[in-house]
């Protein structure tokens, strides 16, 4: 036999060990929170933008966020919704700010107007003269109190003016118990202390439409500030009555208040032209 015809059999290699291939790492996640900001953001804007002020504010920060977010390659559809959003709400409360501002400026200059009062004294030419003589003579005296205050109040027959009414104080008569007894069977004599007054005043009506005397405010400030009104005694002035007369722009129409007043009678007359209008104060005699 042949040396080749034995040949003694090799064991089998062993197995090789067999890993499993472990899976890739997940890519991090991309930032997205300025793309949410802006989307909320922008959401509340949108929401409040016919707000004044408001609207800008949070329309500025919306579109401020988005667009950042937008650089900073954040998520473009969250992005550009909310600066979109944020840019409408910004143009909307811009709109709204200014008509709201130009609104506010009318209703001002409105109301201004309806209580401004303003007043034409029957003497001015001469009181001009008399004011120019006394400064040509000193340049130190002390300036004077406003006119129309109560410090300073304005002479009897002044015209006082405001948008919808013209009033003149024609007469004040500070005792005049007897007229108001004939005036009216019922109506009592005067507390101790005090005694009646009578007003007699013109008023003109030059607003829209018509309106009524009642809405002029004529009353009696004593000297210590004490506000007295006709309705606080229960007295009927002599005809014409005043307050009664539904009044059209451009008619007119004159009538008596009575006023029981402290028998001092050192008070004036608070005349307003308008409920809204300002007071002036006008003198008794």
């Amino acid at each position: 036999m042949s040396e080749n015809q034995f040949v003694t059999p090799q064991p089998p290699a062993p197995d090789q060990p067999h890993f499993p291939q472990s899976a890739p790492a997940p890519a991090p996640a991309a930032p997205k929170g300025l793309a949410i900001a802006a989307l909320v953001v922008g959401i509340v804007a949108f929401l409040t933008g016919l707000l004044p002020v408001v609207g800008i504010i949070l329309g500025a920060a919306g579109l401020g966020l988005g667009i950042f977010a937008l650089i900073k390659k954040q998520p473009k559809g969250m992005a550009i919704t909310g600066t979109a959003l944020a840019g409408v709400a910004l143009v909307a409360s811009l709109i709204t700010t200014i008509a709201a501002g130009a609104l506010t400026s009318a209703v001002v200059d409105t109301v201004e107007k309806k209580t401004a009062v303003t007043a034409e004294t029957p003497s001015d030419d001469q009181q001009s003269a008399n004011k120019s003589d006394d400064q040509a003579e000193s340049t130190e005296t002390e300036a004077a109190p406003a006119e129309g205050t109560r410090e300073s109040p304005y002479p009897l027959g002044s015209t006082i003016s405001s948008a919808d009414w013209d009033v003149v104080i024609n007469s004040v008569n500070l005792a005049a118990n007897e007229e108001v007894a004939a005036a009216n069977q019922f109506n009592q004599a005067p507390a101790e202390g005090s005694q009646y007054a009578l007003v007699n005043a013109t008023i003109s009506y030059k607003g829209s439409g018509s309106s009524f005397p009642a809405f002029v405010g004529i009353d009696y400030v004593t000297a210590g500030g004490e506000v007295i009104r006709t309705w606080d005694s229960i007295a009927v002035a002599p005809d014409p009555t005043f307050g009664a007369a539904e009044l059209y722009a451009g008619a007119s129409a004159t009538g008596n208040i009575a006023f029981a007043i402290p028998t001092s009678a050192d008070g004036v007359l608070r005349v307003k032209p308008g409920i809204l209008a300002d007071e002036v104060f006008v003198n008794v005699q």
